[in-house]
């Protein structure tokens, strides 16, 4: 065996097979660096989420913030303290009672705006809600800004123009903070005639907790900037690092690494030209890679170690008789294989229970599913139009047998103010004992949570009648009786009205949201709280954001239904159930209009006639008509717009159709035409062009290619003498057996037969 070993022969077969063993080694590498790129893709995607979502949701406040500043311009309480002198400060206590009544519950509702006051200019009073400072300098000695003297702060806050002023250092009731101010003049229509502000400072602390996701997630730093790149707020890094940074995020679009460290991603906000920015470091980015290049090198290794033991045998069995006809071997052993056997075995062990692991995964990801799903039903984004909705349902375990129902909120009491791991278990047990406790009584429900303290029930039944809101009643009852008694636990709960469509859940969901709002007024420890029955806000209407989004989408998708269903609910939650005063009336329907113009921007009605149509129906509706008048005006656009949007689609489709078959006509003869290339042709995905080809002509992709295939083969067959052969190839067949078998399966007789059969 040594003698065949050392021998030139065997040298030059291991060689040979060494070489061979190379390529595993070369794919290795290459996986482990596509593993790099694809987990730092993933983490710029996953990270852009994050920053996207925490700018969305300070939009979202920020827009809260606007529709407060608007609603209260326009209290007339507010405008007559306005329009006072100072001479008649002892003369509207009777109008600042009243304004109170009304400010008071923003202050508790809305983090953000807990800290406002109102400067009124001729009778040179500060308002916040509960008191009153009938000297500013009387309010500035508790609240100051360190850097700003009492003359600055009547200047620069007082009476200055509509802005956001940058973060500053400040002074609350002996509390040192930072904040951002929002400034707001007043009359908010008169910028000349000054006679106050509304001021709301903001804390830094509430803006970074919206952003803290970046460092929490990724181990990383973000912080914001405003229009004029003063910076608003940071979390993670210092002032310093920020100005080093500016210009490097200013004007940039897309990723950039900082000294090869830290990737550096920014995104610009469309409502105002904010400048968000997060920092990831690298070796964030990486680890997600680490599992699979342990893998890559694990699995290379082993290929590797295997490749030279087999490089060896063959080396060896195929050396081996060559050097018999040349030298006589003397001595021959086989290599020991049982350690080669079982390390196989251990490998294929350790992959069967790498396997197990990652089917034990994916059941744990269906309640995630699950929830995702539900959460979508509340927020409107599924409906009985949804398409597939049945698939969807069924993979997240959801029987959708019944679309009658409630939906209700639990809220533990006791835990609002309080954030730690520790009350984040003792929250998360609590939960788990509710629903098992539910489940006892009751289970025609699914279940999900909003908050960490808050549970959404969505109750499903066929008929949803006096008999099933008594046995809802009574499961909540035994279930607060249950908490109170055995874990100490008090409860309350609030009930929207009855669903009775899948749209109709956001419907209730939003309800439910606005009893238990309530409930959190109350001085109740616990009970239940329907919506009919709960005092309901009337100064001010009902429009809430999510709203608008379904509006919008259903109008753009050309849902009719949908838009005019969701159209209904507003004017009847806003005229009929709240009683508006003439300027609240106003503000609803210019706020619904708007919502009308945001659809109109889309490019479709840019050089449409249709869009000015639809915009001079717009024009002409006023508060001066009747409530009849007005709903059938915005049915009438309504009906204009989803007719105009399905039209356009319809003609799109048609256009895609006709380039599809045109495509097809000149490429027909092409055996590698897949629906793949057609699809690549228009820029469109493949599933869509399948579906808008079969809903327009009936007939599925492939069977239009093999008919257009078929058609030019029986002109050869008829008008040539062409071999079969050749006719297979012309018309886009790989080879003429296949093409013989389709041709006898759609016409039942094999191309010489035809042939036959037309001599």
């Amino acid at each position: 065996m040594e003698r065949i070993v050392s021998s030139k022969i065997f040298r030059r077969f291991l060689i040979s097979y060494l070489i061979i063993l190379i390529i595993p080694m070369v794919a290795g590498f290459i996986s482990y660096q596509v593993s790099i790129d694809t987990a730092e893709k993933y983490s710029i995607i996953n990270s852009k989420q994050v920053l996207n979502q925490s700018k969305r949701i300070l939009e979202q406040n920020l827009d809260e913030m606007d529709r407060f500043v608007l609603q209260l311009s326009l209290d007339k309480d507010l405008n007559s303290i306005l329009n006072k002198n100072a001479s008649e400060k002892n003369n509207i206590v009777s109008l600042l009672r009243q304004l109170d009544n009304k400010i008071s519950p923003y202050a508790t509702t809305n983090e953000f705006v807990e800290d406002f006051y109102i400067y009124s200019k001729n009778s040179d009073l500060i308002i916040i809600p509960g008191s009153v400072y009938y000297r500013p300098y009387h309010f500035y000695e508790n609240n100051y800004y360190v850097d700003m003297s009492l003359s600055d702060w009547e200047e620069m806050i007082l009476n200055n123009k509509r802005q956001i002023i940058p973060s500053r250092p400040y002074m609350h009731d002996d509390t040192p903070t930072n904040v951002i101010t929002y400034i707001q003049p007043l009359p908010m229509n008169d910028v000349s005639n000054h006679k106050g502000s509304i001021i709301i400072p903001i804390e830094n602390q509430k803006l970074n907790n919206l952003i803290k996701e970046v460092e929490k997630q990724f181990n990383g730093w973000a912080f914001i900037l405003d229009e004029n790149h003063q910076l608003i707020t940071s979390n993670g890094i210092d002032k310093t690092e920020i100005d080093a940074l500016k210009e490097r995020v200013i004007n940039k679009e897309g990723p950039l690494y900082v000294n090869n460290e830290t990737l550096l991603i920014t995104e610009t906000s469309e409502k105002n030209d904010w400048l968000y920015v997060a920092g990831i470091p690298q070796k964030t980015l990486i680890q997600e890679a680490a599992p699979i290049k342990y893998i890559t090198w694990t699995v290379t290794g082993i290929t590797f170690v295997i490749g030279i033991v087999i490089a060896l045998f063959f080396a060896y069995r195929n050396s081996r008789p060559i050097n018999n006809v040349i030298k006589t071997l003397k001595e021959y052993a086989e290599p020991d294989s049982k350690n080669d056997y079982d390390f196989l075995h251990g490998n294929i062990s350790k992959l069967i229970s790498t396997n197990t692991d990652l089917q034990m995964q994916l059941t744990e990801q269906k309640p995630l599913i699950k929830d995702a799903f539900l959460k979508q039903l509340l927020s409107g984004e599924i409906t009985e139009r949804t398409t597939n909705l049945h698939e969807f349902a069924k993979q997240a375990n959801v029987s959708l047998s019944s679309n009658h129902g409630y939906v209700a909120i639990i809220k533990v009491e006791g835990y609002e103010d309080m954030s730690s791991s520790e009350i984040y278990q003792e929250l998360h047990a609590i939960r788990i004992v509710i629903q098992q406790e539910s489940m006892k009584i009751c289970d025609k429900f699914y279940v999900t949570n909003i908050h960490s303290d808050k549970l959404v029930y969505i109750f499903l039944e066929q008929e949803v009648g006096k008999a099933f809101k008594e046995k809802i009643e009574n499961m909540f009852t035994s279930l607060q009786s249950l908490l109170q008694e055995e874990y100490r636990v008090l409860l309350k709960i609030g009930l929207g009205h009855p669903f009775h469509s899948l749209s109709g859940i956001s419907r209730s969901y939003n309800e439910a949201k606005q009893a238990i709002d309530f409930a959190n007024f109350s001085y109740e420890k616990k009970g239940m709280y329907w919506y009919d029955n709960v005092m309901k806000e009337t100064a001010v209407f009902h429009y809430p954001l999510e709203y608008e989004f379904r509006l919008l989408k259903s109008l753009k998708e050309g849902d009719f239904i949908e838009a005019e269903e969701i159209t209904y609910e507003l004017l009847d939650e806003n005229i009929e159930k709240r009683s508006l005063s003439v300027d609240m009336h106003e503000q609803f329907i210019y706020e619904l209009k708007g919502t009308f113009y945001k659809a109109l921007d889309q490019y479709i009605f840019r050089n449409d006639n249709t869009g000015e149509v639809i915009r001079q129906k717009l024009r002409v509706i006023t508060i001066e008509e009747s409530m009849e008048q007005i709903e059938r005006r915005l049915i009438e656009v309504i009906q204009l717009y989803c007719a105009f949007v399905n039209e356009n689609r319809k003609e799109t489709n048609h256009s895609i159709v006709k380039t599809i078959e045109d495509y097809i006509l000149q490429h027909y003869s092409n055996a590698e035409l897949t629906i793949y290339m057609i699809a690549e042709h228009l820029s469109r995905p493949e599933k869509y062009i399948s579906q808008i080809f079969k809903e327009e002509t009936g007939e599925y992709l492939y069977e239009y290619l093999e008919k257009v295939r078929m058609e030019e083969a029986m002109r050869l067959l008829t008008n040539s003498s062409k071999t079969i052969n050749d006719i297979a190839e012309l018309v886009g067949y790989n080879s003429a057996h296949s093409f013989r078998r389709a041709f006898k399966r759609i016409h039942n007789m094999t191309p010489n037969q035809f042939r036959k059969t037309i001599e």
